[in-house]
This record gives C-alpha cells, structure tokens and sequence, in this order.
C-alpha cells in the first residue's frame, strides 16, 4: 500500500510539474519580451497586392525619423521606466498620445498617419508599451497593466501642459484594446476623445480565439486554464480581469 501510494504522489508531482512548465512555455512564448524587427511588417507585403504599402510604410517613417524628437521617460505606477517620443510644434491644437500593438512599436503601426496627424496641428507622443523597446518590464499583459500605463501618460501631458492642451488617445490592435480599458478609467480632464482601430473585446476572448490557431489540437477549455495561470503567475496579471465593453461603457469621452 505504501508503495502505491508513493508511486501515486510521484506520478501526481510529475504532472503538476508539467503543468508548471506548459504555464511556463506559453507565457514566454506568447507575452515575454521580444526583439523589434523594424523591417518584418514590409517584409511581409513584398509579393502581394499590399506591396506598394510597404514603400509608403518606409517613406512616411523615414520622415518621423526626421523630425526633432524629445525623448520623454516617466515612472508607471508599478515602477517600470517607460518611454515616449514626442515630437513637437508651436500653436499645437492637442496632442495624439499614440499606443502601438502586440510585439510592435509605434512609429510602425502608426507610420501612415503621423505626418498627416502632425500636418493638422496635432503634436505626437509616440510611446513604446511596457516589455517593448525602451520602456522596461518582462511581459506583455494584454492592456490589463498598460490601461494605467496610458492614465499616467495623460497625466504626464496634464502636467507638462495643463488643461487647456487637449488630448486624444489613439491606439491600434493591442493598442486599441488599452485605450478602450482606459476609458473606463478615472482619466484626467484634458482627455476629449479616443480612437480604438481592430481592437478584442477582452484579453480573455482573445487569448481563447487564438489559442486553437496557434496550439492546434490541443483542448481549449484546459490549454486556456494553463496560460491564464502562467500569465497570473509570471507575467502577473489576469486575463480575466479587463472587458472593453464594461469600459467603454464608463466612457467620459466620444470613441471612434
């Protein structure tokens, strides 16, 4: 009896283990900290019908990378140093606070519409998302942590500025996900509006949505329970713990 109950724990220790360590492997795989490849976005389109995108892509950011920048860090309320560029011009009508997506940077994702932005009088304040480029932090958490992030940009503008300077968030993807979240924030005054392009309504209802592509085969209902409870463990946040609709909904401002 002794024996098959040791035989029981050791076969029980073994699989918690393996569970530990899936937890472990999808979390690192999926929202640890990456290398920014610049080019793999163009890289992408060459032989589509989206190539002549690309060339627009590299001349528009060739243009940001032009103007005078002022490289702007700030303190997120968890204590990681965080990261902005912003670029600036006099008789400015508001600033676009601008927050890039999953694994990618803004003066990417918003390549296209900075210099149109900058044009009608917008200054820009380019941010690179906490686990991205040179703001600090492990992991990605979905918008779950980067929610607050961009409450603490806003205020950083209300300081620097004061009310009368407007701000508008736009963010893309992953982005548009942590504006959302943010609306349902207690966001400072001079916040007047939000625009949100192809953001998930959750990061719970975005992690089971892809799981089945990116894990094919694999039972959703205990492969989903493993990456929450790693993201809860090491990237320290809960999926389940943020909805776009709930937020939006405690909007103060218009969203596009």
């Amino acid at each position: 009896m002794a024996a098959l109950i040791w035989t029981a724990a050791s076969v029980a220790l073994l699989l918690l283990a393996v569970y530990f360590l899936f937890c472990a492997h999808l979390v690192n795989r999926f929202l640890r900290r990456r290398p920014y490849d610049p080019d793999r976005f163009v890289r992408g389109l060459k032989g589509t019908a989206m190539e002549p995108y690309g060339e627009i892509i590299l001349r528009e950011r060739e243009w940001f990378a032009k103007q005078d920048r002022e490289d702007v860090f700030i303190e997120s309320y968890d204590h990681l140093s965080l990261h902005g560029q912003y670029p600036t011009q006099k008789d400015a009508r508001g600033t676009m606070l601008l927050v890039h997506g999953f694994q990618s940077s803004g003066e990417g994702d918003f390549s296209c519409i900075l210099k149109e932005y900058y044009s009608m009088g917008f200054n820009l304040l380019v941010i690179d998302q906490r686990a991205s480029l040179q703001s600090q932090g492990d992991y990605l958490t979905m918008g779950v942590r980067e929610r607050y992030d961009v409450r603490t940009w806003c205020l950083w503008l209300l300081e620097r500025f004061g009310e009368g300077r407007r701000v508008v968030l736009d963010g893309l993807s992953m982005g548009a996900t942590t504006v959302l979240l943010a609306a349902g924030l207690n966001l400072p005054d001079n916040v007047c509006g939000i625009v949100a392009d192809c953001g998930y309504t959750s990061p719970r209802e975005i992690t089971r949505k892809c799981l089945p592509e990116y894990l094919p085969g694999m039972p959703l209902e205990l492969t989903y329970a493993v990456g929450r409870l790693g993201a809860i463990l090491f990237g320290h946040f809960d999926p389940e713990a943020a909805d776009c609709e709930a937020a939006a909904a405690q909007s103060k401002v218009p969203i596009l």
